[in-house]
């Protein structure tokens, strides 16, 4: 190949590229394909399988969000792809070429395998991810450190040079400073910045000599911040102007300067670092000790603000990882798999609306060629991913559905037949069991399996009224505790008294309608609120009664997301009963109408149906 010489000289001045030795660049260099992209090419697409990550050679590339708004526009030198890589999930952003672009697409593997073996590349691309996070319009869910002023993370002093310095001065000084950067002053203002990477670049490269001035080579007039902008801030600022150090004021005096290591002191409680960390164990034990860190970080993302939706998506990335780490723990030991085969995941894990309290809905879709004796097999991968989630927190599922138990263990066209009877011939058990099952989510291995078996579904459960009537009847058994005149119906005796269950008789019946219109519409989306969504478009449901489950929904997670807060800040595990007593008389008031309007949309609902 004769541009690997070229490649790899290029990959060199890419970030996170330069911690690599000349022997990985090379190996980088070699899985790379080169594609070319017109202005206005798609190069990925939200919800598509990513498998590469993607470096702008030359032109400008645009991501944008499911909402069509700009995220970000990247130029020369930088990458994209990797949230989806690292999160091993379909891509979240629309990226577009804005002019014509060359891109080099890093191979998967190869960019899985360099970051297992090199953990100053993997860390620079964990905090870039969290960089890329910080730009997404929910990023409160995930902030962290993104919520702390910037003063707070400078760690000294400023340390400046005066501009009549030569290029020796300067690289003496941050050599005896221990420092990656210069800030070159003018009678004590800031008017350049010199970096390692300048020198490496601007001088050694180009052979300039050590008596170089420093105006020859410096940055004139760096980008600075006031000490009281939140770290968020700089971490924007910092990417979208490619930037690795930001100076520091207060009041336009320097204090100080941040740089992308700085956050490194407070991001090693953030979110992704316990990703990160469950990606390097090799035993169940392993990440069961790793896990221990979840209520902390829980409690933190609510003290951050988080909403029920964000939590939820949070518990629910901690829970995805975990699983395939397990799953990837058990073909260590066991060897590989016999055949295909697809990890599942039903429940709110599948709808990736996971609250602090939640237990296992899992199952394995095998491959049609799966024999008999291959179940020994899967029955071992099983009991090692089942046990180990057990061990970090998910409890068993009270009615055993996990793929643990053989008959949630079985080749596709069993699961195929195992749904046409549900639809078909529906009955009370088949029914509970069609409620978690069409819940169900790919979280590891052949996805296309699981994608076949949604296909078949979907054509059979929306020609099916008789079968969607009797799951609505069967909703009806999740009831909003309301009695007559609006008064709170509680728990009369145990341990729960007086309280009421906000997962049972307030988010539950919202799932189910949501299940349900999203069914009858032909959609098969996973989350409430998009089933919610697609339903309203497709006409299935009126775009206000959308709107105000949606908001009914939002309003009681929210009330499980501070009490649930709340008991683990305590010490106490949580749990999903909350006294009235405790709430405001105005947050009671505005439960009782969040309930009342699931009464009102279950009757809606029985309407369709034609079962008033």
């Amino acid at each position: 190949m004769n541009e690997l010489p070229e490649i790899v000289q290029f990959l060199r001045s890419v970030p996170g590229f330069d911690a690599l030795d000349d022997a990985e660049l090379l190996t980088a260099a070699k899985s790379i394909q080169i594609a070319y992209y017109r202005r206005g090419e798609d190069i990925l697409t939200i919800g598509n399988e990513n498998h590469s990550l993607h470096i702008v050679r030359s032109g400008a590339v645009e991501l944008r969000d499911d909402d069509d708004r700009i995220m970000a526009r990247l130029a020369e030198f930088d990458c994209f792809g990797f949230p989806s890589l690292m999160n091993e999930a379909p891509a979240r952003n629309h990226s577009v070429a804005i002019e014509d672009s060359l891109v080099y697409h890093v191979a998967g593997e190869t960019f899985a395998k360099i970051r297992r073996e090199n953990v100053r590349f993997d860390t620079w691309f964990i905090r870039a991810l969290t960089d890329r996070l910080m730009l997404h319009p929910v990023a409160p869910s995930l902030r962290g450190v993104a919520g702390t002023q910037v003063s707070t993370l400078v760690g000294r002093a400023p340390v400046s040079i005066e501009i009549g310095s030569v290029i020796q001065d300067v690289a003496a000084r941050m050599v005896a400073e221990r420092v990656s950067a210069m800030l070159i002053t003018d009678a004590g203002k800031v008017c350049g910045i010199v970096t390692d990477r300048d020198i490496r670049e601007r001088v050694v490269a180009r052979g300039l000599a050590a008596e170089t001035p420093v105006t020859d080579v410096m940055t004139p007039d760096p980008i600075t911040l006031e000490g009281d902008a939140l770290a968020y801030e700089a971490a924007l600022m910092m990417m979208q102007n490619h930037i690795h150090h930001l100076p520091v004021t207060a009041n336009g005096k320097l204090i100080g300067m941040v740089s992308r290591s700085d956050f490194m002191r407070l991001e090693t409680e953030h979110p992704l670092y316990l990703v990160s960390d469950i990606g390097r164990q090799t035993t169940a034990d392993g990440v069961a000790r790793a896990c221990k860190r979840l209520p902390g970080l829980i409690v933190g993302q609510i003290e951050s603000d988080a909403n029920g939706e964000h939590l939820g998506k949070f518990i629910t990335t901690i829970t995805d990882t975990v699983t395939r780490q397990l799953l990837r723990i058990a073909e260590t030991e066991l060897g590989p798999p016999p055949c295909e085969y697809a990890w599942v995941a039903m429940g709110s894990q599948g709808r990736s609306e996971q609250s602090a309290k939640s237990d296992q809905d899992n199952a394995l879709l095998l491959s049609n060629q799966a024999t008999a004796a291959d179940d020994a097999y899967f029955a071992a991968m099983a009991k090692v991913v089942n046990d180990g989630l057990d061990a970090c927190g998910y409890v068993y599922c009270p009615g055993n559905v996990m793929a643990s138990n053989p008959k949630w263990r079985q080749p596709l066209e069993r699961w195929q037949k195992y749904f046409n009877t549900w639809i078909t011939v529906p009955e009370q058990k088949a029914l509970m069991h069609a409620n978690i099952f069409f819940d169900l989510r790919c979280i590891y291995g052949a996805c296309d399996l699981v994608d076949e078996l949604k296909n078949s579904i979907r054509k059979s459960a929306k020609k099916n009224e008789l079968f969607l009537a009797l799951m609505a009847k069967n909703a009806m058994t999740y009831q909003p505790p309301l009695g007559f005149f609006r008064q709170f119906v509680l728990e009369r005796s145990g341990e729960h008294k007086n309280t009421l269950d906000l997962k049972l008789n307030g988010i539950m019946p919202i799932v189910e309608i949501a299940r349900i219109r999203s069914l009858a519409a032909g959609e098969l989306r996973i989350t409430t609120r998009n089933r919610l969504k697609a339903a309203a478009k497709a006409g299935e449901i009126s775009e206000d009664d959308a709107a105000s489950l949606t908001d009914a929904l939002e309003f009681i997670e929210q009330l499980r997301v501070e009490h649930q807060g709340a008991q683990l800040r305590s010490g106490n595990p949580p749990d999903n009963y909350l006294a009235p007593a405790s709430l405001s008389p105005l947050v009671r008031q505005n439960l009782k109408s969040a309930f009342s309007q699931i009464r009102i949309s279950q009757s809606a609902l029985l309407n369709r149906f034609h079962l008033a």
